[in-house]
């Protein structure tokens, strides 16, 4: 099927410099096949194919959120999740992702979840599963969520980051615990063999745990290096969870490829980065929304850790701003559908303009994860993961909120705007005035 999305004003965050231009987008099946400006003049209509006037709305690439933890459940202050099965688990997560998408959410890193589950999502989403004989029953059926990368079961050293005492799963594995360089190295080598596409280290404390802190270091120099190589050897990369800027310094020398929280992260950290093109995913909801603690009842010690921390993660973001680090964005709180547009909000707060702010949900995570031939900017011959908004985020990055429109792959998830897809054909309109 052919689709024409016109009279909309398109922002391709194909550049740096973004500016809304009046444009119709033609979609062939999956992909985007043509961008026809105005001064192009009138566009020819192909036979039996859908138009949609977008009336002057704003057209985008799919927006990502770069730390999510799909089937988490944190904070958790009753324990549920110590004695909930798989089942329950994936059902939880197939509610948060599918629900990321009907705002606009079109991608996602899950940056460690328990049991895998984000694998069989990705593998889900992607209409892979189920196999077999019983594929032929659920083609037409499918499951829509936003496409993922993933990083399986994290790795943290044994009592480090998360852990919470003598409390443990009974039916899921949320972590895997491994202490030297060679045992590390087999955790990643296993998160890897069961389908990873990053592996996820924990190299410092941070919020959620009882006995930790943003600033303490847990991993050392060499174990984070071993999973880094064997990581490497696959053609795969590392992110870590990152507080201490001594610490994100030993990771970055050691070969990681993505910062997540750099709570800490000092000048020389960041100039680090910079030189050796190290992604900055700075989560600002995590000590920034206290509206959002207080309602989802984390606990007192988190609470009071996260806010204490709050000015100097906002410094880290500015600090990596002023360095040229290349930033995602990503919240790490849950559910996605209620967060992830709030994390780029924050993060306008906090100094990132509302171009820069698209640009680290659109273009940047798709370099981050090698996808950026065929997603990311709006552009011929990518995917046509796209969103439609009421209003110009440019001018109020909220505009995000007032989404009307979801597309993954040329096929329309959410159409808020009533009446406006009509089928055409040549007798009906010889061409689309822009």
């Amino acid at each position: 099927m052919t689709l024409y999305l016109t009279n909309g004003r398109v922002i391709d965050c194909a550049t740096d410099r973004l500016e809304p231009y009046p444009a119709t987008v033609v979609i062939e099946g999956p992909q985007i096949v043509a961008i026809h400006e105005r001064d192009d003049g009138p566009i020819p209509l192909l036979p039996d194919a859908t138009v949609i006037d977008l009336g002057g709305r704003y057209l985008l690439p799919g927006l990502w959120d770069c730390h999510c933890h799909p089937g988490g459940m944190i904070p958790d202050p009753h324990r549920i999740a110590c004695f909930e099965t798989e089942a329950e688990l994936t059902l939880r997560a197939l509610r948060n992702t599918m629900a990321a998408l009907r705002v606009g959410v079109t991608a996602l890193r899950a940056t460690g979840d328990a049991s895998f589950v984000d694998i069989a999502l990705r593998e889900t989403f992607a209409n892979r599963q189920p196999a077999g004989l019983w594929k032929r029953g659920y083609d037409d059926k499918r499951l829509h969520g936003p496409r993922l990368f993933c990083a399986g079961i994290g790795i943290r050293i044994t009592g480090g980051h998360g852990s919470n005492g003598r409390v443990e799963e009974v039916y899921t594995r949320s972590c895997l615990e491994a202490d030297g360089p060679a045992a590390v190295a087999q955790a990643a080598r296993y998160v890897m063999k069961m389908g990873a596409d990053w592996v996820k280290l924990m190299i410092t404390g941070g919020i959620a745990g009882i006995r930790e802190g943003m600033g303490e270091s847990q991993m050392t120099f060499d174990e984070i290096k071993a999973a880094c190589e064997a990581a490497h050897r696959k053609g795969l990369k590392v992110c870590a969870h990152t507080g201490a800027a001594a610490a994100a310094k030993e990771g970055i020398r050691a070969g990681l490829d993505s910062i997540e929280h750099g709570y800490q992260l000092d000048e020389e950290a960041c100039e680090m980065m910079a030189e050796r093109g190290v992604y900055y995913c700075p989560t600002l909801s995590v000590t920034h929304d206290e509206e959002y603690m207080r309602r989802w009842e984390w606990p007192d010690y988190s609470i009071r850790r996260a806010l204490e921390g709050a000015e100097a993660h906002r410094r880290a973001l500015e600090t990596a701003l002023k360095a040229g680090v290349k930033i995602v964005n990503g919240a790490d709180l849950n559910p996605i559908a209620d967060t992830a547009i709030a994390e780029i909000e924050w993060v306008v707060k906090a100094g990132m303009t509302p171009a820069q702010a698209l640009i680290a949900s659109t273009r940047r995570p798709a370099e981050m994860c090698g996808v950026e031939d065929i997603l990311g900017t709006i552009t011929a011959g990518k995917l046509a993961d796209l969103i439609v908004v009421e209003a110009n985020p440019l001018q109020n990055i909220s505009a995000l909120r007032q989404v009307q429109m979801v597309l993954k792959e040329g096929e329309i998830i959410v159409d808020r705007l009533g009446n406006a897809v009509n089928r055409f054909d040549r007798l009906a309109a010889a061409s689309i005035p822009l």
